[in-house]
């Protein structure tokens, strides 16, 4: 099966990044979300990173007009009928995703595939709240997903095979790796990468090291491209401790169990890149 649309339901960070990658790729893309106000606030988020791309002499702007002209907003499900490939990218909320998906089985053609970009909630259990849970499955995108090349695909034990197969052969003719994994807690990657962040960050309330030199160890001699903290922030802290929580539930609370560091800077507002401090100080 080849994906001619691409609709992705949600228009925050995940979601308008996931709709300008398709777009990128040449892929026609319908961006959702519950108002007409949010999703113009992901379009307007949308050309904010284009128009850098242009200043900065990466892209010329023609090719930031060719893109923006293949994402068409749409406040309501009804609109996405067109989608043959469907990625849900809302709040990190197993009742909110199934609700959702739940009302999107009305909405979407009955061959479209379904996929939710969750990074820590049970894609099986998800799938229950869909009409055809063959057809749906996890794809995991990571922040930025215009940078990052790895996507993790997670199958049910419903999801019939030839929507995996479509769904990895459209992600790799965009430019993606994707890589298959069970559905089990944190999938690949965040299971191994927010323990590494948890320690880090106990490091750090135990006075064991800065953070600077906590991840300049790891750059150095663990040959990571950046260190744990440092992405720490670029997920966002609120992100990283929420999904630590999850893991906790499914898994193995005391382990899992949000470092102090964390929890206080989520409590004061700190939330990495995004809200100007984090471990680090990003204000100008």
């Amino acid at each position: 099966m080849e994906f001619h649309t691409t609709a992705v339901i949600g228009a925050g960070l995940m979601g308008g990044g996931i709709a300008q990658f398709f777009a990128e790729a040449g892929v026609p893309v319908l961006l959702n979300d519950m108002n007409e106000a949010l999703v113009e606030t992901g379009i307007d988020a949308i050309r904010e990173r284009l128009t850098k791309s242009v200043a900065r002499g990466k892209i010329p702007s023609r090719r930031a007009a060719e893109v923006m002209a293949l994402i068409t907003p749409v406040d309501n499900l009804s609109g996405l009928s067109e989608a043959d490939f469907v990625i849900e990218a809302i709040v990190e909320d197993q009742a909110k995703k199934a609700d959702l998906f739940g009302k999107l089985s009305h909405h979407i053609r009955p061959d479209a595939v379904l996929a939710t970009n969750t990074s820590s909630l049970s894609v099986t259990a998800l799938s229950e709240a869909t009409t055809q849970p063959e057809r749906f499955l996890g794809i995991h995108f990571f922040n930025p997903p215009t940078k990052l090349e790895l996507v993790e695909v997670v199958p049910t034990p419903h999801t019939a095979k030839h929507v995996v197969d479509s769904a990895c052969t459209a992600l790799a003719a965009c430019g993606k790796t994707p890589v298959q994994v069970k559905d089990s807690p944190g999938f690949i990657v965040n299971r191994l990468l927010l323990l590494l962040i948890n320690e880090a960050a106990r490091m750090v309330d135990e006075g064991v090291a800065s953070a600077e030199d906590i991840d300049t160890a790891m750059r150095l001699a663990a040959l990571h491209p950046a260190g744990p903290l440092t992405i720490a922030d670029l997920i966002g802290l609120d992100t990283v401790t929420k999904i630590l929580d999850t893991l906790g539930e499914r898994m193995d609370a005391t382990k899992y169990a949000p470092a102090s560091s964390l929890t206080t800077a989520v409590n004061h507002g700190d939330l990495g890149r995004k809200s100007g401090k984090g471990f680090y100080d990003y204000t100008p």
